[in-house]
């Protein structure tokens, strides 16, 4: 995924639709998938799918097995995650004060 610039790079990560909404709803203990379903209404099961294998695969979550019967996962952030989490209410900042409507 890597370009020249960091920023561009950084979008990458959370362009995705409901991508912000899945950061913000495993930041609030959410982090199971039928939890983020039920957070998340209007999301379709294949895109809460296709998003959080993305988040795992740029780093930015990680999937525990839970020793449950039925068997369960849990979605925690890593290091790298907690530090974009840290941006999302600075971008939500910006977008307020610069939105024209």
């Amino acid at each position: 995924m890597s370009t020249t610039c960091p920023v561009q790079d950084t979008i990458a990560v959370v362009k995705g639709k409901f991508t912000v909404e899945i950061l913000e709803a495993i930041h609030n203990g959410y982090n199971h998938y039928g939890m983020l379903k039920n957070q998340i209404p209007t999301i379709n099961p294949r895109i809460l799918a296709t998003r959080i294998k993305d988040l795992e695969a740029n780093g930015i979550i990680t999937r525990e097995h839970l020793p449950t019967i039925p068997p369960q996962i849990a979605y925690h952030f890593t290091d790298k995650g907690l530090k974009l989490l840290q941006l999302v209410p600075e971008i939500k900042a910006w977008y307020g004060d610069y939105h024209e409507c």
